[in-house]
């Protein structure tokens, strides 16, 4: 897959995500967890980090997956985190803890985490894997 491609893809599912999630009307939905399913199928089959390199365009293109990847896991947790928070609410526990804020404190942990993945290690399909000539599973 070429490097336009895999820009592609990472764009796409950042515009799916944050439409998702605009659009969202009242409390999450198990549909939303869904489509954030859906979205982390596709960035995992459509899009192959970088190979490690120095210097700032490394930290540059890390960021875009790392954010891009953090969104897909928001939108993913969304529901059960909804849930949680409104159980929390419920039982008399913190009423100024927010849907918002834990899905935003996740997105930055999520966001740190994949920076740093992507950045310093290498988590690439083998190049059989990728050459549709060739199986992945039996070539060694």
């Amino acid at each position: 897959m070429s490097a336009r491609a895999d820009e592609v893809a990472l764009a796409a599912a950042a515009v799916a995500g944050v439409v998702a999630i605009a659009v969202a009307d009242g409390p999450y939905e198990p549909f939303e967890s869904v489509m954030g399913v859906v979205l982390a199928i596709l960035l995992a089959v459509l899009y192959r980090p970088p190979t490690p390199e120095s210097g700032t365009t490394a930290w540059v293109k890390a960021a875009a997956a790392a954010a891009v990847g953090a969104l897909v896991l928001c939108l993913v947790l969304s529901f059960p985190v909804d849930q949680a928070v409104r159980a929390v609410a419920a039982d008399g526990g913190n009423t100024d803890l927010s849907v918002s804020w834990v899905l935003s404190a996740l997105w930055l942990i999520g966001f740190l985490n994949l920076l740093v993945a992507l950045r310093f290690t290498v988590l690439r399909v083998p190049a059989a894997a990728e050459d549709p000539d060739k199986d992945a599973l039996t070539s060694v």
